[in-house]
């Protein structure tokens, strides 16, 4: 059961016919290297068609469950190198695909070069391969963190939109998707599901003795797999136009951007990227009023001030409040650790506000209604590279810029003149 949404996939992706031209050109450029590494794979006898929107990461497993082999073995049979890091080196091909992979690939099983593409985030490439995705390209992260528990229902298959840091909602079965597993606090993440238990929660339970100081004396207690069906985990419906509104905008601009079409949503989705980066990564804002009819997203807020001594305890989840001022999943680990995870109501509740602010006339004036201003965010709260889509904002949100960013920063950005602090 896999969503096949329109433009789930994202980058600079030429249509099929120029991608097969480049295809052929890459191919007489690796020509040497190719030659030089090992000879082309035999063709597989039987190959299983990828499902429309699939990833490259599921369907190499779904062929291996086929010939009831594991993830290595079918990577070499496919002329993948997965050295020892099978798992990485999967997830890599799947954001972008070398144009000697794909030619191993195309070989062995006999797939077109739209095919492929269509498999991947960023489609083949000639060049090397990106392990990690750009700041320029939200839509590459390194491993899928969202999935639709209902769209795992065996036989499970993953699709590339799941990859998507947007993928927020499921378009088929209408409710938000889930991160980790609620009982042991695992995240979800297909290169770490188990061959022999398909489609359950590979996470380990928390031991009774975890949380104990370490002794000499004590022996620790084995751990327990979760093994919980993912595909049991309740999620809430989606409730909030704005959630609804911004998702869709996004598929529509990716899907314009895939088929090299002009984007018109391109000033949009400009904007909706400065104010995200603004709420989720320096956090220089905070949201000082958050309404939704969405229950589910207004769980996620708290006016309580963020505090790392602060938060609501769970079994293996606390809840904490960020700068922004929405509750982020903490997961408690053996003797005091703890991780922060990624959770889609939580950003689902952050598309919330953007989106009233980018659907008002006046976003100006709504950006001041919203968010104040606790701490300015300077280049090392963007690892001393500023993302080129912030020259690019709309002037109405060049204001909330300026209170934002510090002043090397904002000069950077649109310049020493423009409009003076609302």
């Amino acid at each position: 059961m896999t969503p096949g949404a329109p433009g789930s996939g994202g980058g600079n992706v030429p249509p099929p016919d120029q991608a097969a031209k480049r295809l052929r050109r890459g191919l007489q450029r690796a020509r040497p290297l190719l030659d030089e590494r090992r000879p082309l794979p035999r063709r597989l006898p039987a190959v299983p068609l990828p499902r429309p929107g699939e990833s490259l990461f599921s369907w190499v497993d779904h062929v291996a469950t086929d010939y009831e082999v594991n993830r290595t073995e079918i990577m070499h049979t496919l002329g993948l190198e997965p050295r020892t890091d099978h798992a990485a080196h999967l997830t890599q091909y799947t954001a972008q695909l070398p144009v000697p992979a794909a030619q191993m690939m195309q070989a062995a099983t006999g797939l077109s070069p739209a095919e492929l593409r269509d498999m991947t985030l960023s489609g083949i490439s000639a060049g090397p391969s990106r392990r990690k995705p750009y700041r320029e390209m939200p839509w590459a992260p390194g491993e899928t963190w969202a999935f639709c528990p209902k769209c795992l229902e065996p036989p499970g298959r993953w699709p590339l939109w799941w990859y998507q840091s947007w993928a927020v909602l499921c378009p088929v079965h209408d409710c938000y998707t889930a991160s980790f597993c609620p009982d042991c606090g695992s995240p979800f993440s297909p290169s770490i599901l188990r061959g022999d238990a398909a489609g359950r929660c590979p996470g380990f339970l928390s031991r009774p003795d975890e949380r104990l100081p370490e002794s000499p004396d004590r022996r620790r207690s084995k751990r327990k797999r979760c093994g919980r069906p993912l595909w049991e985990i309740s999620t809430p419906p989606v409730a909030d136009p704005f959630v609804r509104k911004v998702h869709q905008s996004l598929i529509a601009h990716l899907a314009a951007v895939r088929s090299g079409r002009p984007a018109s949503t391109q000033q949009w989705f400009d904007d909706f990227r400065t104010l995200r980066i603004l709420l989720s990564d320096p956090e220089p804002l905070h949201v000082h009023a958050f309404t939704s009819p969405d229950p589910a997203l207004t769980e996620r807020y708290t006016d309580q001030p963020a505090d790392d001594g602060w938060g609501i305890d769970g079994d293996v989840i606390q809840w904490q409040p960020s700068e922004s001022g929405f509750l982020h999943p903490w997961r408690q680990g053996a003797f005091g650790s703890r991780s922060k995870k990624r959770d889609p109501v939580t950003t689902a509740a952050e598309f919330s506000v953007i989106g009233r602010i980018l659907s008002s006339d006046d976003m100006a004036a709504a950006a001041r209604e919203t968010f104040d201003v606790p701490h300015r965010a300077d280049l090392r709260s963007f690892g001393d590279q500023l993302p080129s889509y912030l020259s690019r904002t709309s002037p109405q949100l060049h204001g909330l810029l300026r209170q934002a960013l510090e002043t090397v920063a904002v000069d950077q950005v649109l310049g020493p003149a423009g409009p003076p602090l609302p």
